[in-house]
């Protein structure tokens, strides 16, 4: 019940989106991590030392979220005490439902993040010496039923998707009769949240304000479980020779606990139980937390998960014999019941004095469930995860209505999450609970189920987005708060590659018995004995360690419905002893792939299991000497098959290999080598056929799964290779290029992250590869991650110094740098070794141009097309030189040539020729309008951003004001993406000139937005449209900054703020947001006098227009010297704050201190990729902006060279694969 989810999904119903839980899933952060929030350390540094002092800080700004989770923490951490006053105060801050009075994409998570925090608040008073007046309850009480209503908005919110809600319908939305939202909201119903608000008005309920009886049941429990434990010494006199008392049973024990409870008003059926087990709990978590250390951890879990056990293990006795989603139909019409109780808590006051409120069917289930997974977040231990997963299988597949089949999906998915190899059957429980629902329910049920599930693999990507941006998850070098590794996974202990089942055995085993036993003893030494055991011994001493048994240092470890509900798997998995089966004719048997009588296998491996245990008692004994085998590898024939493949003899070999499947008709590998042998051929489909038929035979084994992956890459269906690879990662295989060949499938479908992530896992099995080094450096090019894609360049240059591809592509990406200089060293390199490279020399006449050196650019482009006389680029690029060094004529004469040259059935070539024309006749408004005609009779113009941008200017220079505006909005939309945002303000600086043009655009917008320094349309429109706000407007506001003011043509405004060397802090005013976005600097670091020196980025926000200054959330962001360093000498950049902005109205300063020459363009709200963005060189002439996207960089144009077929196919051998077979 404590931990807010935190899964991993994806779009897929019936595959856990995970590929390998150590690479590319989110992680769930350790426990001890929680303890090391961010915000709790900055608090600290701050000077707020005391709970009380942290908790009164976090409850100002409970709307971020990041303070939110940083006071759930905070009151989680038993050792943590705090005062009544405080306790109060955060009650009500909680109670308060008016900061959700909007819905969006983290709205659900938030609801339920906020809804735990006040549980937890909760739990805390109620075991603490604090009574609440009835004042007080009832205001806390009452506001559960707004909360209730916005549960029910946000979810219906959610189920017609928030996209369509932010649209015209939104007030039809809001609008709507409750009746029918009630019908609505069934499919993504996040059932956390109904079972939080029946937790919290019940618990409140349950505090009165004129008896103590809530603390003296506290008192009860704790003694009860005490005595249970043999934590107060008394139990266990066995050892004098007494026996065990027969009620010292958990049943016995809570029908004594639940006789002693009585309630003034009634109580909701499962809410004594409920309450009993979080009192158990609270107390073990004490006890093993405390300084006292009166329990170890591992005590405390198997204690606790004995209890969830039992708890459950009750509530199933209701299903027995009865179909699963049995109750589906009843759960509905309460679960109705309940919602419209919720939402008038008037009348559920004046119904409470007498009858028994309502809760959801199985709330105790759900509860007990919940309880598990808080138990897998805090937990490291396997068997905890392990028990705790067939607890949530058992519920799933027991289920009697979706309400506890969320809850046991929830938990799946956070242990496949947590290790998908130990838990990978995970996806196959899934598969077949989605059968079972088909056989014996019917389609509807298993449809409904898959959406179910899609659901919460939602739900549980945007839980892991919140909970990784809330842990300290800050970037290197920012803020003052301690990060936390993106790689702090959950630490837990070492294990073999054993099963679930084998894990959990070795916890309950008596080293005596070499049995699970159901009855146990924790010594102070820390081993185990059985209750039976222990009695049996005739010397107090431990049979490990040799240590004296003292009686009052014993604990008592109950496990019997763990060991009931588990007695099967034990003896299935052979931890228990079971008769041993004859098995005739055994000297005979072959492996398991060769047979073809699966009952034969069946026998095989019930045997197998039944001489485990003569295996553990003598260890001379191996089970290949009890089984000897007798392998088809052996066979000749099968090592010819190797032989021809190896020698390439590919026809041969499938000969060969067809003969040999008659005799082994059933097996898996000769299956997996003939379809290797046609993947070989290049005859797919029958590869296909084969693979195909080896998977339908051993659906668990990776190899086939691998050959398919890499044969649908060669296939260019990237999806299924994807698909296909995973599944073989899934299946635990080993093959040492498996990542390599992944990573291309993502690379080659455009997912560049993953790729990277694949490549980088690679890198640390072999750290020298270099086609590794080679796509990893595309992929985070395509990124514009360009540090990181030299890094990799680098590597590949200290092994190859002269592949002249490499020196150009490092070239092209120092260009997207700006540090065109430097390219050109690369591109000069590049030439020197293959001189005839067109494709470099053109790049390095683009870099002269930036540069200016228009002599240079003819030089290297007379070369081009000595070498190419058909190079339309050259002659393109000698056009335009032409032009810009205002030589008409000879300009005229290579535009004749280019247009010969350009295909003009390919819409990139018209939109050079139609550029090409358009400045050549810019003052011709005659040519103009033939230009336009010639653009508009083009079908498809709206699928080419550059012909639609030549055409805004061509209407801009003929002053059709109205229809430049239509493209300009239409180049807006096309661009609409974070990432993509940059190119927008491209185009937007080569219109700026054009006053005219945004007048226009201002000419029915009267908003005076002088009171911000904004004067004219050009920055109007960039505001009010683009969220843009120009530093030089300030000069309008503060006429002391106009000594400051420095014209810039690379800059947006053409002028810019300098601090020239000096202290400067500037306060921008408060502007409006319209949505969430980051804060966004575009600075220039251009020097760094003295090492003493910062800057400081400060944000101040409110959600209202009218503030306090003391109700604004304010927020510091400091770059000290070795940050700013690395943004010295970048040139423009845009610098992102790690701060997402979650007010309405926003105040940005800066504060720089020390010797720095810096230079600001603009603020702007949004979201790039990455902290640092380079800002491509606006000011290059008359260059199309993103002619990148027009003039393709190496790894396209030389796509076959690049990505080298041969190399790639090497990834794949056949020892790889016969060596796993």
């Amino acid at each position: 019940m404590e931990g807010s989810s935190s899964q991993n999904g994806s779009s897929s119903c019936n595959t856990i989106p995970e590929i390998h839980d150590s690479v590319f899933s989110y992680k769930t952060i350790s426990h001890e991590n929680f303890f090391n929030n961010s915000i709790l350390l900055k608090l600290k540094e701050n000077g707020f030392t005391t709970p009380d002092e942290k908790a009164e800080e976090l409850i100002k700004r409970l709307t971020n979220i990041k303070y939110l989770y940083a006071l759930k923490l905070l009151f989680e951490n038993l050792q943590n005490e705090f005062s009544p006053q405080i306790l109060r105060d955060t009650l009500v801050a909680l109670a308060d439902p008016t900061p959700f009075d909007f819905y969006a994409k983290q709205s659900v998570t938030r609801l339920e993040l906020h809804l735990r925090t006040w549980v937890t608040v909760l739990e805390r008073m109620c075991f603490s010496p604090i009574i609440l007046s009835k004042e007080l309850r009832d205001k806390v009480y009452n506001s559960l039923s707004k909360f209730a209503e916005i549960h029910r908005k946000t979810t219906q919110v959610f189920e017609i998707g928030v996209d369509n809600n932010f649209k015209s319908n939104f007030n039809q939305f809001n609008q709507q009769n409750n009746n029918q939202d009630d019908q609505i909201i069934t499919k993504k119903r996040n059932y956390n949240i109904d079972f939080l608000l029946i937790h919290l008005r019940d618990t409140l309920h349950s505090l009165r304000d004129d008896e103590t009886l809530f603390q003296e049941i506290i008192r009860r429990v704790k003694k009860l479980l005490k005595t249970a434990l043999n934590i107060t010494p008394g139990i266990l006199t066995t050892i004098t020779g007494t026996n065990l008392p027969s009620d010292c049973s958990i049943l016995s024990m809570l029908n004594q606990v639940r006789e002693s409870l009585s309630f003034k008003y009634p109580v909701a059926s499962y809410y004594v139980d409920w309450r009993i087990m979080l009192i158990i709990q609270h107390n073990l978590f004490t006890w093993s937390e405390g300084t006292e250390m009166i329990i170890s951890k591992k005590f405390c879990e198997l204690v606790l998960m004995e209890y969830l056990w039992s708890f459950l293990e009750r509530e199933w006795i209701d299903v027995t014999n009865k179909s699963i989603l049995d109750s589906q139909t009843k759960f509905d019409e309460v679960s109705n019941k309940v919602t419209k109780a919720l939402k008038n808590t008037g009348y559920f006051m004046n119904d409470l004095a007498g009858n028994e409120p309502i809760a959801l069917p199985h709330t105790l289930w759900f509860g007990i469930l919940d309880l598990a997974q808080n138990l897998i977040q805090k937990s490291t231990r396997t068997a905890t995860h392990g028990l705790c997963y067939y607890l949530a299988i058992e519920s799933l597949n027991k289920a009697p209505s979706s309400f506890i089949q969320f809850k046991a999906v929830e938990i799946l998915l956070h242990l496949h999450n947590i290790d998908s190899k130990m838990f990978s059957m995970i996806d196959d429980d899934f598969d077949q609970y989605i059968k079972k629902l088909k056989e014996i329910k019917s389609s509807d049920f298993s449809e409904k189920f898959q959406n179910l599930l899609l659901f919460i693999k939602e739900k549980y990507v945007e839980d892991l987005k919140i909970l990784s941006e809330n842990i300290g998850k800050e970037k290197k070098g920012k803020g003052k708060g301690k990060s936390i590794n993106q790689n702090s996974y959950l630490k837990r202990e070492q294990i073999s590659n054993s099963n679930v089942i084998d894990i959990i055995a070795d916890e309950m085993t008596c080293p005596v018995s070499s049995e699970p036993e159901d009855q146990l003893c924790i010594l102070k030494c820390q081993h185990t004995l059985s209750l039976n055991n222990l009695k049996l011994l005739k010397q107090k001493i431990c049979p490990k360690c040799r240590e004296k048994i003292e009686e009052n240092d014993i604990r008592y470890l109950p496990q019997s419905s763990i060991f009931k509900n588990l007695y099967t798997k034990f003896s299935e998995s052979g931890h228990i002893m079971i008769p041993p089966i004859k098995l005739e004719n055994s000297d005979q048997i072959y492996d398991s792939d060769d047979s073809d009588n699966s009952e034969a296998d069946l026998i095989l491996a019930k045997k197998k299991k039944s001489i485990n245990s003569i295996i553990k008692l003598n260890s001379n004994i191996s089970l290949s000497s009890i089984l000897p085998k007798f392998s088809k590898k052996q066979h000749p024939t099968y090592q010819n098959i190797i032989k021809e493949v190896n020698e390439k003899h590919y026809e041969k070999a499938e000969s060969l290999c067809k003969e040999f499947l008659i005799f082994f008709s059933k097996s898996y590998s000769l299956r997996c080598i003939i379809g290797y042998i046609y993947r070989c051929l290049k005859n797919y489909e029958q590869a296909h056929f084969y693979l195909k038929e080896a998977i339908n035979l051993k659906p668990k084994q990776p190899i086939a799964y691998l050959i398919c992956g890499e044969i649908f890459f060669w296939q260019c269906n990237y999806k299924e290779a994807i698909n296909n690879l995973q599944k073989s990662i899934d299946y635990k295989a080993k093959i040492n290029n498996l990542y390599i060949i992944l990573g291309n499938s993502f690379l080659f479908s455009e997912d560049y992250y993953i790729a990277c992530v694949c490549y980088n896992f690679a890198l640390k099995n072999n750290s020298d590869n270099y086609l590794c080094f080679k796509n990893n450096a595309c992929s985070y090019e395509k990124r514009h991650m360009y540090s990181e894609a030299l890094n990799m360049l680098d590597k590949l240059l200290n092994i190859n110094k002269d592949n002249s591809l490499i020196l150009c592509y490092y070239g092209e990406i120092l260009c997207n740098m700006k540090q065109y200089s430097k390219a050109i060293s690369y591109f000069t390199k590049a030439n020197i070794i293959d001189p005839e490279n067109t494709h470099n020399l053109n790049k390095r006449a683009i870099g002269y141009y930036i540069l200016q050196d228009y002599n240079k650019v003819l030089l290297d482009l007379d070369k081009v097309i000595q070498l190419d006389p058909l190079n339309n680029l050259a002659y393109y690029l000698k056009c335009l030189i032409y032009y810009t060094k205002k030589d008409i004529d000879n300009a005229i004469m290579v535009f004749e040539k280019c247009k010969e040259l350009l295909d003009l059935n390919d819409i990139k070539a018209k939109t050079l020729l139609f550029h090409l024309e358009y400045l050549l006749n810019k003052n011709n408004s005659t040519e103009l309008n033939n230009i336009l005609t010639k653009i508009n009779q083009i079908s498809n113009i709206k699928d080419s951003e550059l012909l639609l941008f030549v055409r805004c200017k061509v209407y801009v220079e003929l002053k059709m004001y109205h229809e430049a505006m239509l493209d300009l909005n239409l180049l807006y939309d096309k661009n609409d993406i974070y990432y993509l945002y940059i190119s927008y303000i491209s185009y937007i600086y080569l219109l700026r000139e054009y006053t005219d043009f945004w007048l226009y655009l201002n000419v029915n917008n009267n908003n005076d937005l002088s009171e911000l320094g904004i004067v004219n349309g050009f920055s109007k429109h960039m505001y009010e449209i683009s969220q843009v706000y120009f530093i030089s407007n300030l000069v309008n506001l503060n006429s002391e900054l106009y000594q400051l003011q420095e014209n810039d043509i690379n800059s947006l405004s053409e002028k810019i703020i300098s601090s020239k060397k000096k202290e400067l802090q500037m306060n921008l005013p408060m502007l409006y947001l319209n949505c969430h976005y980051y804060i966004i600097w575009k600075i220039n670091v251009k020097e760094i006098l003295n090492k003493d020196c910062f800057i400081k980025f400060i944000i101040k926000g409110f959600n209202s227009k009218r503030y306090k200054d003391s109700e604004l959330v304010h927020y510091e962001h400091v770059l000290k010297y070795e940050e700013v360093l690395r943004l010295e000498g970048c040139g423009w950049i845009e610098y992102q704050l790690p701060k997402n902005v979650n007010e309405y109205y926003v105040q940005t300063s800066i504060e720089i201190s020390g010797s720095i020459n810096m230079q600001m363009d603009y603020v702007r709200y949004g979201h790039n990729e990455e902290e640092i963005t380079y800002i491509p060189n606006i000011c290059i002439g008359d260059l199309l902006p993103n002619f990148y996207k027009i003039y393709p960089n190496v790894p396209k144009t030389f796509k076959d060279k690049y990505f080298s077929r041969k190399e790639m196919e090497n990834l794949l051998e056949l020892k790889d694969i016969i060596n796993h077979l």
